[in-house]
Formats: structure tokens, sequence, C-alpha cells
């Protein structure tokens, strides 16, 4: 029934905001039975193998991607695509809210009168689209794929909105997130750990990884995920002959950029580490990239010439010092009229503009400015 009333829902949702409504609720719908579907195709899977029908599982698997991706396309020509910020807790229940205007100014995360956003962290923030999916790698290194229409909009901005999304397993925590257009995904993923260890894989086993349920095993068992990324394919296949870069931020305010293409196939340690430090965060540099923004836990933002940030040839090199006293939170690569939205201990959404961030030609002149002077749990790009 869906499938045949949704192109003619599609049409009317052009002209009719309740028909759109009609649309995304329907969409949602069918997000949820897919999931559904695809969770009782992967518990299955195990017997699968064993009975020689693995390739059965893949082409089912394969058909219900299929007929979702056919309904994206669907609503993005409708225009049902807005910009949405993702916050996701460690525990794996999420919420979308709409994306603020890049312009100076502070929101407010609400929560129950009985819990504050610190009881929620550790969270994780993302960019996305309605539309987008987002990827989660857990603390058993597990890639787990959440379509975007089974995270609740929030309007009010309000965490008793927050639906669980993610199905982890007994202690099993979310520990890094990303968004993901299934469109047009990246050539390839990158996944970082707290202790450095770094890995580039194709976009081909990811899909196979999510699929699967088999789990991304790191050589320290005792080691965490700490960043996702995606790497823009277009600009992927430049960095092959001029440069794309991934760059490590330590805990404790050091960092160490590589060529993506010196990364080893099957993983390697990224960064000389200092017995008390850790990776808390990573982004990747592509050619055209000039600035790359640092944000701290206090709230400190610095701006950086990528220019200044002079690579290694090859991964595991030794860190250099960020600036003195600066406590890591996150860092991006800036593009022009981009602006980074912090969430703070006390709950605000605050919206800070690249231009008021003075940009050092390298680290060792850099100034850091603080305009917000609280805890910050999270931050992304807009």
């Amino acid at each position: 029934m869906l499938d045949q009333d949704l192109p003619w829902l599609v049409n009317e949702a052009r002209a009719d905001p309740e028909t759109a409504q009609q649309i995304i609720e329907a969409l949602a719908g069918r997000v949820q039975q897919l999931q559904q579907q695809s969770d009782e195709l992967r518990a299955e899977n195990v017997l699968l193998k064993r009975s020689g029908s693995h390739q059965v599982f893949h082409e089912q698997a394969n058909r219900l991607r299929t007929d979702l991706r056919d309904m994206r396309v669907m609503a993005e020509k409708a225009g049902l695509n807005p910009d949405v910020v993702t916050v996701m807790s460690f525990t794996g229940s999420a919420l979308h809210v709409p994306a603020p205007l890049a312009i100076d100014q502070t929101l407010t995360l609400e929560t129950a009168a009985d819990e504050s956003v610190r009881d929620l962290r550790p969270l994780f923030m993302s960019s996305a689209t309605r539309l987008d999916s987002v990827l989660c790698i857990t603390s058993g290194f597990r890639l787990l794929m959440v379509n975007g229409l089974s995270v609740p909009l929030s309007e009010a901005i309000h965490w008793k909105d927050a639906r669980a999304t993610v199905p982890l397993q007994r202690g099993e925590r979310v520990e890094a997130t990303s968004a993901i257009n299934e469109l047009h995904p990246p050539r390839m993923l990158i996944v970082v750990t707290r202790r450095g260890w770094a890995r580039a894989m194709s976009w081909s086993l990811v899909e196979n990884l999510v699929i699967s349920g088999q789990p991304i095993t790191p050589p320290n068992a005792n080691d965490a995920p700490v960043w996702i990324g995606p790497a823009d394919p277009s600009s992927l296949r430049q960095a092959q002959d001029s440069g794309g870069d991934l760059l490590l931020l330590t805990r404790n305010g050091k960092w160490t950029r590589f060529p993506i293409t010196a990364m080893e196939a099957s993983g390697g340690q990224g960064i000389a580490l200092d017995p008390d430090d850790d990776v808390a965060w990573a982004c990747v540099i592509q050619p055209d990239d000039a600035v790359v923004y640092f944000v701290g836990g206090d709230g400190a933002q610095l701006a950086v010439a990528t220019s200044g940030l002079e690579p290694h040839k090859k991964q595991g090199g030794k860190a250099a010092n960020l600036t003195r006293k600066f406590v890591s939170l996150a860092c991006f690569v800036a593009k022009k009229a981009d602006a980074v939205i912090l969430l703070s201990a006390n709950g605000d959404l605050i919206v800070e503009t690249d231009r008021a961030v003075p940009i050092a030609a390298k680290p060792s002149e850099a100034n850091t400015l603080n305009v917000v002077s609280q805890r910050l749990v999270a931050a992304a790009r807009l």
C-alpha cells in the first residue's frame, strides 16, 4: 500500500505542508519496518553462513537498502530533507534538533527536572540532514547504521523527545558518531582510537561490517574508538597526488598530521603518545582546506592555517604542542561562513561563528579566544 501511495504523496507534498508531514510519517514507519527486517536477517546470518546461504542474506539486505534508497530520493526531490543537528548519548538514545542559523546565538537543550546534560554524558553531535544516516561505532568496535528518519525531530529541543535508536549489546556503549549520506557515500571511512591507532576502510567494507555485525579488531583489546569520519571521494582522488592528510589531536593539546595514503591497510599507530595522554579528536585535511579550528573543553577556541600544521611523511610521528594549557575537545576544518555549535554541561547550545577567532600562521603564534566560559561536552561543525 505504501509503495503505491508514496509517489502520489510526493507530488501532493510540493503544494501541501500537511501532505509533506504524511510522507515523513510514512517514511519513518517504513524505515522502522525495514530496520526490523534487517535485524531479523542479521540474527539469521550465522545460520545462513553455516548452511552455505550467506549470499542469500546479502541479497535480501541489499534489496532492503535499495528500497529505502528509492524512498529517500523521492523525499529529497519533494524538499523534505531539512538540515538538522543530531544529538546522541552513549546509551544510543538520540534526537534531531533543527539546525540553527550560522549566527552568534545561544539555544538550550532542555531536560527533565530530575536530570541534566551532565547525566547524559558522553554526548555526541553531528551536522546532518533529516534523510542522512548516523553511523555509530561502539565500545565493542561494532559499526551500526541508524537511519535518520528513525531519529525523532524535536522542534522544542527537549531531550524527552529522544528515542533509543542503537541496538547495543549488554555492557556496550556508543563511542563516536558521524553523519553519512547513503545516497552519496564516501569512498573511505577513517576510524581512530584513544590510544592513537588509525585505520582507513573502503566504504564497501564498512557496509559489510554494518550488515554482518562483525567488529573491527584493534591491536589493543583495552583500546576504545574516539572518532570516525568519512573522507570525500573526489578529494581523496586528489589526495593520492597532492596530500590529503589525517590530523590527530590529543587531550593535552598535542597534534600530528600525516598523509591518508601513508596509512597501513590494516591500521597502525598514528601518533606517539605520552603516558598520560590520549587522542581526543581527528579531522581530515584536504589540499584546498586553509584553516583548522580547535575547540577546548573549557570553551577556548583557536585557529591555525593548515600551512602551519606541517605533516609527517608517515604515520606514527612525534606529536607537537598546539599551545600551552589547552585541554582539547574537538577540531574542525573550516569553510567559508562556517560556524561551530557547542553543547555545554549546563545544556546551552552555543553557536559561534568562525570570523571572531584570529587565524595564526602556526601554532606557536595562536591566541586562544574564550567567549563561552563553560565546560563543554560536545561540539559539531555547522
